[in-house]
């Protein structure tokens, strides 16, 4: 009932959390979905959406400069209130937000890989659609088994890098065709479709948290899982809203024809030639891949904590040999493929990516929201409430929830039925499991022991107390 402790450094770190934040799979995933809603003011909502994330990134740091658990948020939010309710469902939304994404991305390889071929001439057989779209799937659950620190050091870091490369390298072509200040401003967008694209923006920056489950595996968890949050965000952050303005400003048609396009970076890579198209549509196959790997591994570790924490089915908690959470993993990417399938077959893929993602957007929001007004909670218990803990998050939270307010609308059938799915299992889940366990009661100390929170926060005090200075 143990993972790989102190395996792992700030190397992988910032591999896990550039995976998700994935800044060229955004950028063909997320930013495509957003382009739909805000047109070209895509390029003000994601710089709204960088800010946001940076505010985020601050008030986790709240949290990751104090505590580090396999848990991750959801052990923060009862770190602030002491619920076990809420932690639990915290725990559920999240990994559940985290499995909708992987259908996203899987949904996003078989679009990519689509209509590269049409642009060569060539019509995809349904039975390769159907195979591209299980690789998305099937590939991030099982590579995820290997050893964590392999994993991230050679599969995702350079990557994830070189993909941060190639959208500084469109931005700089981009600006052959001069400078356009007015993409950073909302235009004559409406607000509601703003709020839409700026949700789905701020979701792929603000990936970057991801790394707060790596707490138990890294060495020294407070100060390197803080610092691979803020290098992925620097990095990928800044790479994504650089790589959306070239979107915009390369595309050769009316905005119109941009926000119909289901791949305008594809479209505009070709105009170059087949080898410039090829090596994106290679580079962001690679990327959304890395974000489900990343993705997948976060996931895990909530259910493989949750089971440590008495509040899950013990069988999550084994580990391979590799020290991975096996059937935790695996009952990960059962929840994608099962939200893959279902999708494509009630909508079609093409629809299916658009309701998918905004599910995912509004789940994984949803749980920043009680993490975020909780870090002057935490702050106060530990005695160290200051301006800067109560005011930041309080703003960057804030952002969220008007995020989720604005792009509120009546959901159709199939949101609707996902919505209620992971409501009803997230109540009966706890009714029968959750409620006899303590989820969130369980962080690791700086040599990565584990240990009760209520006993490590009693620590912290402590040293409050002896040196009220630090």
């Amino acid at each position: 009932m143990r993972l790989s402790k102190g395996s792992i450094s700030l190397k992988e770190t910032y591999g896990q959390a550039m995976a998700v934040t994935a800044p060229l799979g955004s950028v063909v995933s997320t930013t495509t979905a957003a382009i739909l809603y805000a047109g070209h003011s895509v390029v003000f909502t994601t710089l709204l959406a960088l800010l946001g994330s940076a505010l985020w990134i601050f008030t986790l740091t709240g949290y990751t400069s104090k505590l580090a658990s396999a848990g991750g948020y959801y052990t923060y939010g009862y770190s602030a209130w002491k619920s076990k309710k809420i932690s639990f469902f915290e725990a559920i939304t999240e990994a559940f937000a985290y499995s909708f994404l992987n259908a996203v991305n899987s949904i996003t390889i078989y679009l990519l890989f689509s209509i590269a071929l049409s642009l060569l001439g060539y019509s995809v057989p349904s039975w390769v659609g159907y195979l591209v779209v299980a690789v998305g799937v099937l590939y991030p659950t099982l590579i995820s088994l290997t050893h964590v620190k392999k994993l991230l050091s050679y599969v995702v870091s350079i990557s994830a890098t070189l993909e941060a490369v190639l959208l500084v390298v469109l931005f700089g072509l981009s600006l052959t065709r001069g400078f356009h200040p007015d993409y950073f401003t909302p235009s004559n967008t409406p607000v509601q479709n703003l709020a839409e694209a700026f949700v789905l923006s701020l979701v792929s920056i603000s990936g970057a948290g991801a790394a707060t489950y790596l707490g138990e595996e890294t060495k020294k968890p407070t100060k390197n899982v803080t610092a691979g949050m803020w290098m992925a965000l620097a990095i990928g952050g800044i790479a994504m809203l650089l790589g959306t303005y070239a979107l915009v400003a390369l595309w050769n048609g009316s905005l119109t024809a941009l926000a119909k396009n289901p791949q305008p970076l594809l479209y505009e890579m070709f105009y170059f030639g087949s080898i410039p198209m090829a090596i994106a549509l290679i580079l962001s196959i690679n990327s959304l891949l890395s974000s489900n790997i990343g993705t997948t591994v976060g996931a895990a570790r909530i259910l493989f904590n949750l089971a440590r924490e008495n509040a899950a089915p013990k069988v999550f908690s084994r580990v391979n040999k590799a020290g991975e959470p096996i059937v935790a993993t695996l009952f990960v990417g059962g929840i994608t493929a099962a939200v893959t399938i279902s999708s494509i077959m009630a909508v079609g893929i093409d629809q299916a990516f658009q309701e998918v993602s905004l599910i995912s957007g509004l789940l994984w929001l949803t749980g920043r929201v009680v993490d975020g007004f909780g870090v002057p909670v935490f702050y106060y218990r530990i005695r160290q409430l200051s301006l800067a803990t109560l005011v930041i998050p309080i703003v960057a939270t804030s952002l969220n929830l008007w995020g989720i307010v604005s792009s509120l609308q009546a959901p159709d059938l199939l949101q609707s039925s996902y919505l209620a799915t992971v409501l009803a299992i997230a109540i009966l889940w706890y009714s029968i499991l959750g409620r006899k366990g303590r989820p969130g009661s369980l962080v690791v100390d700086e040599n990565n022991e584990l240990i009760a929170i209520d006993e490590y926060i009693e620590r912290i005090k402590k040293k409050v107390e002896v040196s009220p200075s630090s």
